[in-house]
């Protein structure tokens, strides 16, 4: 697959199926699409916003700053969920 002049590998199963879910962030008052970024085999999404927001349809809750990794492990029949917060997710 092509991505602005790169080759991209495909998505795997597990991340096309979260995508196709079509996750949105909500704040009380705004619903938005969650962009899901891709590091290091993860589904990652950090709240860059200045309010909590709840992850639907996963039922997630994350303050500002916080981020949501979601992953598939071989065997398993649901998704890991695990939120960080800021200082957590510095390298």
């Amino acid at each position: 697959m092509l991505k602005q002049g790169k080759v991209v590998p495909p998505l795997p199963v597990w991340l096309a199926a979260l995508c196709a879910a079509r996750c949105l962030a909500t704040d009380g008052s705004r619903r938005r699409a969650v962009p899901w970024d891709c590091a290091s085999g993860r589904a990652v999404y950090t709240n860059a916003g200045t309010t909590a927001e709840r992850i639907e349809p996963l039922g997630v809750s994350l303050e500002r700053g916080e981020t949501l990794a979601v992953t598939w492990r071989p065997g398993e029949t649901a998704y890991t969920m695990e939120v960080y917060g800021q200082s957590q997710m510095c390298a």
